[in-house]
């Protein structure tokens, strides 16, 4: 049974907007955001699905990325970022110049967990220790 894909589009960007704050804090990698790709085709209606999900299944370099979606899809709120962070250091990534340590985004991610709930919702094949 196929869903329905919501935040995917210029006027209303809040998926895809979080999926690539969870990719440009590291709490996704690049297979993974491919993955979700992937995972949003094969749950939603065809006609429903942006036509730049289709080239996103197959990026090979983080650079496409932007250029692919052809839109700013906005962003995560700065708490929001910091608790992508304690994501992805709860997932043992090994963070490029992360804004904060591990401790202060564990700390960031429990004054947030609707962000982990929105993780685990957005990514249901990523497994979480946290």
């Amino acid at each position: 049974m196929a869903g329905t894909v919501t935040g995917l589009t210029q006027e209303d960007g809040h998926t895809i907007g979080f999926v690539l704050g969870c990719y440009f804090t590291e709490a996704i990698d690049l297979a993974e955001l491919r993955k979700w790709c992937e995972h949003v085709i094969i749950t939603n209606e065809v006609q429903d699905i942006p036509q730049y999900m289709f080239d996103l299944v197959s990026v090979a370099s983080p650079g496409e990325i932007l250029s692919i979606i052809g839109f700013s899809a906005g962003g995560v709120s700065r708490q929001e970022d910091e608790a992508l962070y304690g994501i992805a250091f709860g997932r043992g990534r090994d963070v490029f110049d992360p804004p904060l340590g591990p401790v202060e985004a564990k700390r960031a991610l429990q004054t947030k967990p609707d962000v982990l709930q929105r993780f685990r919702d957005v990514f249901p094949f990523i497994e979480l220790m946290t």
